[in-house]
């Protein structure tokens, strides 16, 4: 365990258990950490909400991790948000985590980190070709109340809400409230408001510091997580006078980089809320009398790629405006009404009965004074998992949208991590997380790649080849970040599995879906561009085989040789060949079935593909004469052979797999948690390695996770983790792996060319967990059911509506209708796998 936390504090060390000295006892753990007057919490698991996941005072924590529980000192949440925590549907926090830890609110359109001041809109980007960034807006909702006790913070999943409470010290102890949300439903509305929710007084004023500053932009400590520093302007203000009123002011902004094709673009604020840094505000306890801000925003980019002026911009955001405020009492209940609509769908973890969610509370006299001093309330692992998974695909649906086709970075709407562009961490991450239960959001992230179609022709054509190349560092409609003059080099111009990668992305959504009109209008021109690309990108080495040679592969570490694989690349790379196999014999299979125009080449280049493998130790080979010698200073990160088991499911037999699991696993780096630990908790469970499996699995629930809010780093940020860096925060791409560890690994759900199938592991579930159902997942992305499975069953229920439409069918072709009525099947009774489909 490192001795400090991430952001540098000391961590009180306290060794004990089994192979220490001192037997683990939780009192005297807790006098320990009391003797310390900067330690507010402590933990006898050092990973599962450790002190070192952002929490930036002194901490104590049981090195041997024999025990789950999470415990504060004298820290406890309010009563209304017990039942919420004790379920997990609410992350809380006291004291808060370091700013770089809280939370993103954002709604796919328009996201920020709670109470900070940066704002980012989705497909906004500043710069050109070999410069671009996500550009930072200010954020009209960020600040923080500056007088009276910050008590409680609170991340509501199933409200899209983030909540403080502040404590004031008057003679009724009166609390504020403070909130913030941006609108579901109206997409460009942003809410600040603060209501007075426990006070015997006529009113209580206090003072707010907003961190909104259009006109000067100072207040911008959140570069520091994305490792920069200083001051960052993007959009320069200035406030439209003639067309502001008492109750709106419009700041309208131009980008201070023109786009890639010289163009000028534009972004307009309006807001109730006025430019001033402190301000003074009154709230009394009328449940009618709750201060409220509303902004809105529109820019270039909302009417497409054609150039748009200024004031058709600033006009739609004063619309957007006005129609906010007419429904401004119903803002809310709408906002919420339609997260509950998308809670239809998702994870529930169920624990065992002998380890409930929450266990009771414990209270003790640590100082031995007569007065009891530390209440402990304890948090059962099942509880856990369960808050990592509706944590999980709350930031996966907050940076998402159906009406909003532009992506997601591996950073999340809310930051500039990774300059805000898209990787395939999108393709093979996130959309198939959100796949089973948003196929329509999964469907939004193709658009993406479809739209990008133009700008990955020329990409391609400026490196002299045909088709389209997708850039491996993708902003505004595809065009990328490097690459400008097709010299290649580096990462972001030899990183070319990313093509390959959007094919099998879109045979993953055909199989969930067969919906043929998309395979027909948005499938094929993808894989035909694709298909081209790769006929174009290989090399004929003799009679027998194509390489495809020059490129950076998934393990951009290529055996720590960086100028070897950074300058010139590889020849080979084994996933890169495997996704250019797949899009030339996908495209061709489409093609055929559309009866559209097929390059006969196609196939035959597909079959002729080099795939280096070695025939003795039946194992694969990373790239051309790649050799591996385990030691401290040799690492594979991330692996990539292992793709080819999932999600590829690439010509891979048991005992390949297998072979491939004990040769790269073990010399996976440590470091990128988030995308090694899911492929390897899927793959061990496939090989029936229940406790390797679990192993990485607490990995990819752990690993990187920081703070009270979850939120996900793609690499350990302490120095002494191999690799490791500054803060990159957050990693949506761990948490779409999360989700599918449990969902394809634990579950066992898979799509193949024919339906939905399950095919788990019997009687193993995650750690501590009684039952896992997937909620409303929809079959060919239209059937709703419920499925559900524990150690001994599985279940299913579909709505009326749905009534003996879905069948599910045995691997002995055994049928059973799936009704209104839950059906449960017994292990013992069926034969895995299992389909789901249209009943024949």
């Amino acid at each position: 365990m490192p001795k400090t936390d991430v952001v540098g504090h000391d961590i009180a060390y306290f060794e004990c258990g089994e192979g220490y000295e001192i037997k683990c006892d939780i009192e005297k753990l807790a006098a320990h950490c009391n003797s310390n007057p900067y330690c507010h919490g402590f933990n006898t698991n050092g990973l599962l909400k450790s002190c070192t996941s952002g929490c930036d005072v002194g901490c104590c924590y049981d090195v041997t991790q024999n025990a789950d529980l999470y415990i504060r000192k004298g820290f406890l949440p309010p009563d209304d948000w017990l039942n919420d925590i004790n379920n997990g549907r609410i992350l809380y926090a006291n004291p808060e985590p370091h700013f770089c830890f809280l939370p993103e609110i954002a709604n796919g359109y328009l996201g920020t980190v709670a109470m900070s001041a940066s704002l980012f809109q989705s497909g906004l980007f500043n710069g050109k070709c070999g410069n671009i960034g996500k550009a930072r807006l200010p954020s009209p909702i960020g600040g923080s109340i500056i007088t009276g006790q910050l008590i409680a913070s609170g991340l509501h999943f199933e409200k899209a809400l983030f909540t403080r409470r502040y404590q004031f010290d008057d003679q009724n102890g009166s609390i504020v409230e403070h909130r913030v949300y941006i609108s579901q439903t109206l997409k460009s509305v942003m809410v600040l408001e603060f209501s007075l929710i426990s006070s015997t007084s006529k009113f209580v004023t206090f003072s707010y510091l907003s961190t909104f500053d259009p006109l000067n932009q100072t207040h911008n400590p959140e570069i520091k997580c994305t490792g920069g520093g200083g001051i960052e302007i993007d959009v320069e203000f200035t406030l439209n006078s003639n067309l502001s009123t008492s109750s709106m002011y419009v700041y309208e902004g131009i980008l201070l980089s023109r786009d890639d094709r010289n163009r000028y673009v534009y972004v307009t604020i309006c807001t109730e809320q006025p430019n001033e840094s402190i301000q003074t505000l009154t709230v009394s306890p009328s449940s009618s009398s709750s201060i409220q801000f509303i902004s809105t925003l529109a820019s270039s980019i909302d009417f497409g790629p054609d150039p748009i002026d200024q004031g058709t911009v600033t006009l739609e955001a004063i619309d957007r405006f006005d129609e906010a405020l007419t429904k401004r009492n119903d803002l809310f209940n709408e906002h919420v009404q339609a997260w509950k609509k998308l809670w239809k769908s998702g994870i529930d973890i169920e624990p065992m009965e002998n380890q409930p969610f929450v266990l009771p509370k414990i209270v003790f006299d640590t100082d031995q004074d007569g007065e009891n001093d530390t209440i402990i309330t304890t948090f059962s692992r099942a509880l856990d998992i369960a808050q990592h998974v509706n944590s999980s695909m709350y930031y996966l649906l907050s940076s998402s949208r159906d009406d909003w086709p532009y992506g997601i970075s591996p950073g999340g709407l809310a930051s500039q991590s990774y300059s805000g562009l898209m990787f395939f961490d999108m393709d093979w991450y996130m959309m198939p997380a959100l796949l089973p239960f948003y196929p329509s959001r999964a469907a939004n992230i193709l658009r993406y790649r479809y739209n990008s179609l133009d700008e990955s022709n020329k990409i391609a054509r400026i490196f002299g080849y045909n088709g389209s190349m997708f850039a491996w560092t993708a902003s505004y409609l595809g065009r990328p970040e490097g690459c400008c003059n097709g010299k290649g080099g580096w990462e972001l111009c030899i990183e070319q599995h990313i093509t390959g990668d959007v094919a099998v992305a879109v045979q993953m959504y055909y199989y969930a879906t067969k919906d043929n009109l998309w395979l027909e209008n948005i499938g094929w021109p993808l894989l035909r561009d694709i298909a081209i690309f790769w006929s174009s990108r290989v090399t004929k080495t003799n009679n027998m085989t194509y390489s495809i040679e020059k490129v950076m592969p998934v393990d951009e570490w290529c055996d720590n040789v960086q100028t070897k694989c950074g300058d010139i690349g590889i020849n080979n790379a084994i996933q890169t060949n495997a996704v250019a196999i797949v899009s030339l014999q996908l495209a061709k299979q489409v093609g055929d079935m559309f009866k559209f125009d097929v390059d006969p080449e196609w196939e035959i280049i597909a079959k002729k593909i080099k795939i280096n493998f070695n025939y003795t130790t039946q194992t694969h080979i990373q790239w051309d004469n790649a050799s591996l010698k385990p030691s401290p200073k040799n690492y594979v990160c991330p692996e990539d052979v292992l793709y080819l088991t999932y999600p590829m499911n690439f010509n891979v037999t048991s005992k390949i797999i297998r072979n491939d699991a004990e040769t790269f696993i073990p010399i996976t780096c440590q470091e990128n948690a988030g995308m090694t630990a899911p492929i390897h908790t899927i793959v061990w469970l496939m090989l029936n390695e229940t406790l390797k499996a679990e192993r990485e699995f607490n990995r990819s629930l752990q690993a990187c996770t920081y703070g009270e809010f979850h939120v996900r780093n793609e690499v350990d940020i302490h120095a002494d983790i191999i690799g490791g860096h500054g803060f990159n925060t957050h990693f949506l791409t761990g948490d779409g792996g999360f989700i599918q560890s449990i969902m394809m690994g634990y579950v066992g759900l898979r799509y193949d060319e024919k339906s939905l199938l399950f095919n788990p592991l019997l009687g193993i579930l995650t750690p501590a967990t009684k039952s896992i159902r997937l909620r409303n997942i929809l079959i060919r992305g239209s059937y709703p059911i419920d499925f559900t499975i524990d150690q001994y069953s599985i279940h299913l229920i579909c709505s009326h509506s749905y009534e003996n439409i879905l069948c599910i069918t045995d691997d002995h072709n055994i049928q059973w209708n799936i009704t209104s009525n839950e059906l449960t099947l017994n292990f013992q009774d069926i034969h895995f796998p299992i389909r789901i489909d249209l009943c024949i």
